[in-house]
């Protein structure tokens, strides 16, 4: 009876080592390995332009070379592939042999240089959009938009005791009921957009790259109310926007339209006022309107 036990003991400690040493040799066989899957890379891919590229030149798969860089080398935020431009305009300019980055296509969470944008006596411009204005907040940097103007006037007359002298000498009075007559035209064409302060796009691209399983978990993003667009332009440019949005809090004067990027040609416009409306585009006008007309 003892040896039987003194043999049960034998065999659980036999057992016991032999678990030891197994576990110790699977502990370094999965160290060792784990330590060469996890080990970083020495280079990293990023993309360099083999041409010089211009502001505003599109970039594409022809214009860059794939090149393997330390990661300590990286500019900015970058590309790996090629596949990754397909013709978006160049933000600024990049030299030939430099890194293109996802800055310069538009994307990334870097700041903005706006200064690097502008090409030799170019200005940088901003007016605010809201979002029938702003085409639903999906402009970005790269763009290219005309911007309409609409605005408020008051209808003058001369007065009565003036109406026979030169216009010269006439005083004038506000015509009752049309102190707020509207008036709309196309101001400025085919102005490059710098940067926009907020987009809806950027808000779905950061949507699209969530992990699946956090979806449940995240939080809808602020609505966007206001957004402000910067453009390269003039002086003049200047002038005419500040004149348009005196006030920092308005709004709606003054709507974004979008265009071809290679789009340079100028467009004619009439401007748009009621009798334009009635006379060009045949608006009809309402039965009272030309009875109450008919005595004056």
């Amino acid at each position: 009876m003892k040896r039987s036990n003194r043999l049960v003991i034998f065999v659980g400690v036999l057992l016991a080592i032999l678990a030891f040493v197994g576990i110790i040799i699977v502990l370094q066989g999965g160290g060792g390995g784990g330590g060469n899957a996890t080990a970083s890379p020495t280079t990293v891919t990023v993309l360099v332009a083999n041409v010089d590229i211009k502001i505003g030149d599109p970039i594409t798969p022809d214009k860059v070379d794939e090149a393997q860089v330390n990661p300590d080398a990286v500019t900015a935020t970058r590309l790996g592939a090629k596949s990754q431009v397909g013709g978006q305009p160049s933000l600024f300019n990049i030299p030939k042999g430099s890194q293109v980055t996802l800055e310069a296509i538009g994307g990334g969470n870097g700041p903005n240089n706006i200064g690097a944008q502008l090409k030799p006596g170019e200005k940088a411009v901003a007016f605010q959009v809201d979002r029938v204005t702003g085409l639903d907040f999906l402009v970005r940097p790269g763009d290219h938009v005309d911007i309409v103007i609409s605005q408020r006037i008051t209808v003058l007359q001369p007065t009565s005791d003036t109406v026979s002298k030169p216009v010269s000498q006439q005083r004038f009075e506000a015509i009752t009921g049309l102190d707020a007559v509207r008036t709309v035209k196309t101001i400025l064409q085919n102005k490059r957009v710098l940067y926009v302060s907020a987009s809806r796009q950027a808000a779905a691209a950061a949507a699209a790259s969530a992990s699946p399983g956090a979806a449940g978990q995240q939080q809808t993003p602020a609505a966007i109310e206001n957004v402000i667009i910067v453009f390269a332009g003039t002086d003049q440019d200047a002038e005419v926007i500040k004149f348009a949005q005196n006030e920092v809090s308005e709004v709606g004067s003054l709507t974004a339209v979008l265009r071809n990027t290679t789009d340079s040609a100028t467009e004619k416009t009439t401007g748009i006022t009621i009798d334009r409306l009635v006379s060009q585009y045949g608006l009809a006008i309402p039965n009272i309107i030309k009875q109450l007309n008919k005595g004056r």
